[in-house]
């Protein structure tokens, strides 16, 4: 006869987790934390880092920089000057706190009705200017609120050839006047009358005395309100 013998079931003795074992993992734990912690942090602080550093402040005006097909553009907004309940947006091609084209006077006089006066070779122009006086021409109309515009011409054959209004500071008193022609770059109002104001732009592709008056006249204007 076979002896059957009875074998107890045996449980295992459950490991010992030593105390020095525990805290290893516990600092080990630690550590992950923070160095999961640190690199979030520096991902977050890097993100709003760059942004704020396409947002600025300058001249009375609140910019931010966009980049478009590897071209930087500086876009501005702002009240308008003459519009109620309107924010108008500009886009300047140049950096407005690096355009150093000099000027004369206070740009704050504006009346309703406006005559931009270009000379003959401003108007044969086809390079970036040209596209830069449609800009001034919105800005004028709504961002500051001179409402309809005219052109003129500083010359006056073309005015005969052309039928435009003959223009310059001294022949026009009850609209404001801009007037552009070549020359070194720069931005002047008349002594005289303070409504009419000089662009000069170096060639066809200089736009900085434009965006130069635009930035300046949002300035002087609410700076002197």
């Amino acid at each position: 006869m076979v002896k059957i013998e009875h074998i107890e079931d045996r449980e295992e003795e459950p490991e010992v987790v030593t105390k020095s074992v525990r805290e290893s993992e516990d600092r080990q734990l630690l550590w992950l934390v923070i160095v999961v912690g640190v690199i979030f942090a520096t991902i977050f602080i890097s993100y709003f880092w760059v942004q704020s550093a396409k947002s600025f402040q300058y001249d009375e005006i609140n910019w931010t920089i966009h980049d478009y097909n590897n071209l930087k553009i500086f876009h501005g907004r702002f009240p308008s000057l003459g519009v109620a309940n309107m924010t108008f947006n500009i886009y300047l091609r140049e950096d407005p706190r690096t355009n150093n084209v000099p000027t004369m006077g206070t740009f704050d006089k504006f009346s309703y009705g406006g005559i931009v006066s270009i000379s003959p070779k401003i108007d044969s122009c086809r390079g970036q200017l040209s596209r830069e006086m449609l800009d001034l021409g919105s800005f004028m109309r709504r961002g500051i609120g001179v409402g309809p515009l005219e052109v003129g011409t500083t010359d006056k054959f073309t005015s005969l050839e052309l039928n435009r209004t003959y223009v310059q500071c001294n022949t026009v008193s009850d609209k404001t006047i801009v007037i552009i022609e070549m020359g070194n770059s720069s931005v002047t109002q008349n002594d005289t009358n303070p409504y009419c104001y000089t662009i000069k732009a170096k060639n066809c592709n200089d736009i900085s005395s434009v965006e130069k008056f635009i930035v300046k006249s949002v300035n002087d204007y609410r700076g002197n309100k």
